[in-house]
C-alpha cells in the first residue's frame, strides 16, 4: 500500500536571487546611483536631462511633438533637490512590493505617476488659458520620484508589515510633510500632485485591506479553502469520512 501523498515544500529562491527579482531593489539602486552621476556631470549636461525628462506639457504632447511615456518613465528617477534624500524615502516600495507583490506594486506607483502629473499638468494648462499663469509654464521643468515615492509612503503606513515598521514609514512621511505639502493651499503644482499622490496611495491601502480588486490581499496557504477531493481531517464530497487520499503504486 502507497503511502499519503505528501504536498512538496514551496520553492524560495536564495535572497539575493530574491533581492535582484525585486522591483523595489532596482529603483532604490538606480535612485542612489542618480546621486553621484547628477553630481558628477556638467551643469549643462544635467540641465539637458532634466529638461528632456520633465514631465511639462510641450513633453506630455503626442509624438512625434513630444515624448510622454519616455519623460513619465525617466522623470520618477531624476531628482532635482535633495538627491540624497529620495533612496532613503524610496525604500518604503519594499513594503509596498511585500504587501502587493511585484507586478502590482509596479502598476500602483506607475499609476499613480501617471495620474499625479495628468492632473497637475492639466491644471498648468487651464491656468495659462486663464491667464493665471505666462504661456512659458508649459516648459517648466518638473521631474523627480516624489509623486511615486508619496505613493509608497503611504501604502506602506497602511499596509507595511511587520506593523511596528509603518511608524518609520509615518515618521519619514512627516518629516517631508512640510516641503511636500506646503504649497498646497496656493495651488502650487508640485504640492498638490503629492496630494493626490497620498490620497492614492491610502486609498491602495484600504482597497487591499478590505480584500477589493486590483490589489486584494493575496491568501496565505494556510488560508486557502481545499479543493474537493484532496487531503483533510475533515470529510470532502469524495471522501465523507475524511480519509487520507490514496495514490496508486508506481
Amino acid at each position: 500500500m502507497a503511502a499519503p501523498a505528501r504536498r512538496r515544500p514551496a520553492l524560495r529562491l536564495p535572497a539575493p536571487r530574491r533581492l535582484l527579482r525585486d522591483p523595489a531593489f532596482w529603483y532604490v539602486t538606480v535612485l542612489a546611483s542618480m546621486w553621484p552621476l547628477l553630481t558628477l556631470l556638467p551643469a549643462e549636461r544635467v540641465a539637458a536631462l532634466r529638461a528632456w525628462a520633465s514631465t511639462d506639457l510641450g513633453n506630455l504632447r503626442p509624438w512625434p511633438d513630444g515624448h510622454p511615456v519616455e519623460s513619465l518613465v525617466v522623470s520618477a528617477f531624476v531628482p532635482q533637490d535633495t538627491i540624497w534624500v529620495w533612496p532613503v524615502f524610496a525604500l518604503s516600495v519594499f513594503a509596498v512590493v511585500g504587501a502587493l507583490g511585484g507586478r502590482r506594486a509596479v502598476a500602483v506607483l506607475a499609476g499613480v505617476q501617471v495620474l499625479a502629473t495628468v492632473i497637475t499638468e492639466g491644471l498648468v494648462r487651464w491656468r495659462i488659458e486663464h491667464g493665471a499663469l505666462p504661456p512659458e509654464a508649459a516648459h517648466y521643468v518638473d521631474t523627480g520620484p516624489s509623486y511615486v515615492v508619496v505613493a509608497a509612503l503611504a501604502v506602506a503606513i497602511g499596509r507595511a508589515r511587520p506593523v511596528w515598521s509603518r511608524a518609520v514609514w509615518l515618521a519619514m512621511l512627516a518629516v517631508a510633510a512640510p516641503s511636500l505639502f506646503g504649497g498646497v493651499a496656493d495651488g502650487e503644482v508640485a504640492a498638490v500632485g503629492h496630494l493626490i499622490s497620498l490620497v492614492a496611495g491610502l486609498a491602495v491601502a484600504a482597497a487591499h485591506r478590505l480584500g477589493l480588486p486590483p490589489v486584494a490581499r493575496r491568501l496565505r496557504p494556510a488560508e486557502r479553502a481545499p479543493a474537493a477531493g484532496t487531503v483533510g481531517t475533515a470529510g470532502t464530497a469524495n471522501d465523507p469520512e475524511g480519509r487520507p487520499e490514496r495514490v496508486p503504486s508506481r
